[in-house]
């Protein structure tokens, strides 16, 4: 059975913020198509790491869960600090984004959000 409006609301009280929008996505991907929606450098950073077989996208989704810490996500992908500040400058040059553009990272988390919600992958 599909998720309601009304059925999120009365659950939403009862789920921590990252369930939450994890049904919220969940629905918003079950009703409309998406894809065109998302930001382009998802697609952009996914064909490079394919054709490069770099680990930019999972570099990217991380730093922006970890509000663009890069000590904290450097220990998460068990990198150096400096190794991953350097792949954060490479994946802005290459998408050509601006991280320091709140904006421009909510729209990027949001679209890994749904983009893992297409994708039925973990979030």
């Amino acid at each position: 059975m599909e998720p309601t409006d009304n059925t999120i609301r009365k659950e939403a009280g009862k789920l921590s913020h990252a369930q939450t929008l994890e049904h919220l996505t969940e629905a918003i991907v079950q009703s409309v198509d998406v894809t065109e929606m998302l930001h382009p450098a998802l697609e952009t950073i996914r064909k490079y790491d394919e054709q490069n077989q770099s680990n930019l996208f999972q570099t990217l989704d991380v730093y922006l869960q970890n509000d663009c810490n890069a000590q904290h996500c450097g220990r998460l992908l068990f990198l150096h600090r400096n190794s991953l500040v350097y792949r954060v400058h490479r994946i802005q040059d290459i998408a050509q984004i601006d991280l320091s553009d709140p904006e421009e990272r909510s729209y990027l988390r949001v679209s890994f959000l749904l983009w893992k919600a297409l994708h039925d992958t973990p979030r």
